[in-house]
């Protein structure tokens, strides 16, 4: 067990790189929010992937936030290379037009946090992508709070193709 997976489980997003003509997907769990106002998040990527190399050209990409209904979709963008083959021709996505960003959103999932890379950081094998979310669209699940009740948000349960969901049951500190 790496030192890490005691993190787990974390949420699992898709992040979407690349241009509306010829878009990237891949799975991350390593996304976090960083500072409220500006709105920024961090995303670590690592040296290798080919979201990196994109991400570094086009300096933009867009969280998007799936449910376990699209887990067959996360776990191919997070396993097949977009370098070797083109993802889209495998996945059942929908890629429509973002607002502010050129990166395009997914359709399928509860939100699309659109993001202007404004720092990187490097932090050994992976970079941190320090993104500003310029514009943020949402689904049914957060017209409030997070419905955990009727929407499973994917946790992965550490390195592998093991995943869970939130429970619909909330504790109240």
């Amino acid at each position: 067990m790496r030192v890490v997976e005691c993190l787990y489980p974390m949420r699992t997003f898709l992040i979407v790189s690349g241009t509306a003509e010829k878009p990237n997907v891949m799975t991350a769990d390593w996304v976090t929010p960083l500072s409220i106002n500006p709105p920024l998040l961090g995303v670590a990527i690592g040296h290798t992937r080919f979201t990196k190399r994109l991400i570094d050209e086009h300096g933009e990409f867009v969280v998007s936030v799936p449910t376990i209904e699209l887990l067959k979709d996360v776990w191919i963008a997070g396993t097949v290379s977009g370098a070797d083959v083109d993802k889209t021709e495998r996945l059942s996505l929908t890629f429509i037009p973002s607002k502010k960003v050129k990166v395009p959103s997914i359709k399928e999932c509860q939100a699309n946090l659109e993001c202007k890379v404004v720092k990187d950081v490097e932090t050994g094998d992976h970079i941190l992508y320090v993104g500003e979310i310029v514009e943020v669209t949402r689904g049914d699940a957060f017209k409030d709070v997070p419905d955990v009740k009727n929407y499973k948000f994917i946790l992965h349960v550490g390195f592998g193709n093991y995943f869970t969901t939130n429970s619909s049951e909330i504790f109240k500190a």
